[in-house]
C-alpha cells in the first residue's frame, strides 16, 4: 500500500469534499492574491511615498527655520502629523519587529533620497517607533513615527481573510459534497436491503435530474423484484396443487394394490410418495416470500426446551429464563432446521446453548459432525447446495433446511454463523437482534431472568 493511496480518502463523500476543498482553496488564494497585488499593495506604496515626502520636507523646514521656533514646530508636527525630529539617535530596540510597510517606506524614501535608507525601531513608553537619519545641511535629524500613525494591521487582516475564506470553503464543500452523497448513500442502503431479501421502502425521486432518474430507475428495478419473488411462490404454489393431485392418486393406487403384491415394494413406492410430498413442501416453503411477523415476549429457554423434547441426542442444560421479544415461528423454524441439520450429520450428541445478555442473546448449536469448510460455510446457505453430492436424502437431506433458515434470519434480522468447534464439529450460531429501544417491560423482565 502505498504513502499517496493512503491519502486519497476512501469514501466518495470524503473525495468529493477534498476536490471541492482544493478548488475553492485555490480560487480563495488566487482571489487574495490578486486583492494584494492590484488593491492593497499599490495603495500601501503610495501611502509609504507620501508619508516620505512629509518626513523629508519636515526634516528640511525645521532646518530653515530660526532656532526659537524649532520647538513649536516640533509639537506642531507631533499633534497635526504624529512625526517627531529629533537631533539625537534612538535607542534602537534590541528585537526586530515584522511590519511589511517598512520595506516600502524605504523603498520610497531611497528613491526620494537617492540613497539607501534604514529604518530602526525603538520602543519608548510601550509604544513602537519608526525612525529615519536624513542629512540636511550638514544636520542629521530622525524623523519618527509611532506604529498608531497608520491604523493598519495587516497580519491581522489577512488571518481574519484567510481564516474566514478556510471556513467558508470548508462548509461549502460540505455542503455540497452531502447533497451529493446523501442520495447515493441512501441507494446503497436500499440495494443492501434488497441482497438481503428484503424490500425496502421506495426512494424519493427529487433532487438533481440525474440522482432523481437513478432513484426512479432503482424502486422500478425493486418492485420487479417483488413482483418476481411473488409470481416465483405463485408458480411453486401451482406446481404443487398440481402434483399433489397425482400423488394422492398414486396414493389411493398403492392402498389398493392386491392383498398379495409384494410388502417390501408398497412400502418403496410409500416411500418414494411421501418424499416427492416432503420435497414440494420444503420448496413451496422456500419460495413463500417470508416478512417479519409480529415480535412477542418469548422465554427463549421454554421455546428451546419445547424444541429439545424428545430429541435424545440433544444436551440441554436448561438456564435460567430468558424473555426476548422475537418472531416465535420464525424462530422456532429456523433453530428447528438447524437441530435438524446438526442430527443429521453427527451420531453424537448435539449441545444447545443459550447466552441471554442485553441488547442481543446468542442461541448456539454445537454438533460433532464432519465440519463446513470455510470455503463452503456460505454455499451451505444457497437452495438445493449440499456438501454431501450423492443427492441421498438419508445422508444429505434435500439442501432446503439451511436456505429457510437463512431467509427467515434475513426477514426478521437475525444472524446466523456458521464455525468450526474445537475438537472437531460445527458450531452454528444464531444472533438475535439487538434492540434499539426496549420495552421497559422487557427489560425488566430479561433483568430478572
Amino acid at each position: 500500500m502505498s504513502r499517496s493511496w493512503r491519502l486519497v480518502p476512501a469514501s466518495l463523500f470524503g473525495r468529493a469534499l477534498l476536490t471541492l476543498i482544493g478548488t475553492f482553496g485555490l480560487f480563495a488564494g488566487a482571489t487574495l492574491f490578486i486583492v494584494i497585488h492590484f488593491a492593497l499593495a499599490p495603495v500601501s506604496q503610495r501611502s509609504a511615498a507620501d508619508l516620505a515626502g512629509i518626513m523629508v520636507l519636515a526634516a528640511r523646514t525645521l532646518v530653515q527655520l530660526p532656532p526659537g521656533l524649532r520647538d513649536d514646530y516640533r509639537e506642531r508636527l507631533a499633534q497635526d502629523y504624529a512625526l517627531r525630529l529629533a537631533d539625537e539617535a534612538p535607542v534602537v530596540a534590541p528585537s526586530a519587529f515584522f511590519f511589511p510597510y517598512v520595506a516600502r517606506l524605504e523603498q520610497a524614501m531611497a528613491a526620494r533620497l537617492g540613497r539607501p535608507v534604514e529604518v530602526v525601531t525603538s520602543v519608548a513608553n510601550g509604544e513602537r517607533w519608526f525612525w529615519v537619519a536624513l542629512d540636511v545641511d550638514g544636520h542629521t535629524i530622525w524623523t519618527g513615527f509611532p506604529r498608531e500613525r497608520l491604523g493598519t494591521r495587516p497580519l491581522e487582516g489577512l488571518s481574519v481573510i484567510a481564516a474566514l475564506a478556510v471556513l467558508l470553503v470548508l462548509v461549502s464543500a460540505a455542503i455540497l459534497a452531502r447533497r451529493v452523497t446523501q442520495p447515493l448513500n441512501r441507494l446503497a442502503a436500499a440495494a443492501s436491503e434488497v441482497a438481503a431479501g428484503r424490500s425496502p421502502n421506495p426512494l424519493a425521486e427529487t433532487g438533481p435530474a440525474e440522482l432523481a432518474n437513478l432513484a426512479h430507475q432503482f424502486n422500478e428495478m425493486s418492485q420487479q423484484v417483488r413482483d418476481l419473488l411473488a409470481n416465483r411462490t405463485v408458480l411453486l404454489a401451482g406446481i404443487s396443487h398440481d402434483l399433489r393431485t397425482p400423488l394422492t392418486r398414486l396414493r389411493l393406487a398403492i392402498a389398493m394394490l392386491p392383498a398379495d403384491a409384494s410388502p417390501d415394494l408398497i412400502a418403496r413406492m410409500e416411500r418414494d410418495t411421501d418424499e416427492m410430498n416432503a420435497l414440494i413442501t420444503q420448496a413451496v416453503d422456500f419460495a413463500r416470500n417470508v416478512g417479519t411477523g409480529g415480535r412477542a415476549l418469548v422465554d427463549l429457554v421454554e421455546l428451546i426446551t419445547d424444541l429439545a423434547a424428545d430429541q435424545p441426542r440433544v444436551s440441554w442444560p436448561q438456564p435460567p429464563p430468558c424473555h426476548y421479544p422475537v418472531d416465535i415461528l420464525a424462530l422456532r423454524r429456523i433453530l428447528g432446521n438447524l437441530l435438524e441439520n446438526a442430527l443429521r450429520y453427527s451420531q453424537e450428541q448435539v449441545e444447545i446453548r443459550l447466552d441471554c445478555r442485553l441488547p442481543a442473546p446468542v442461541i448456539s448449536l454445537l454438533d460433532r459432525g464432519p465440519g463446513i469448510p470455510e470455503s463452503e460455510r456460505e454455499a451451505v446457505f444457497r437452495p438445493y447446495y449440499r456438501i454431501e453430492h450423492s443427492r441421498n436424502r438419508a445422508t444429505g437431506g434435500s439442501g432446503l433446511g439451511l436456505a429457510v433458515a437463512r431467509q427467515l434470519a434475513i426477514a426478521n434480522q437475525i444472524e446466523l454463523r456458521l464455525g468450526l468447534r474445537r475438537g472437531g464439529g460445527t458450531v452454528a450460531s444464531v444472533h438475535l437482534p439487538a434492540l434499539e429501544a426496549p420495552d421497559p417491560r422487557t427489560e425488566s423482565a430479561m433483568r430478572h431472568s
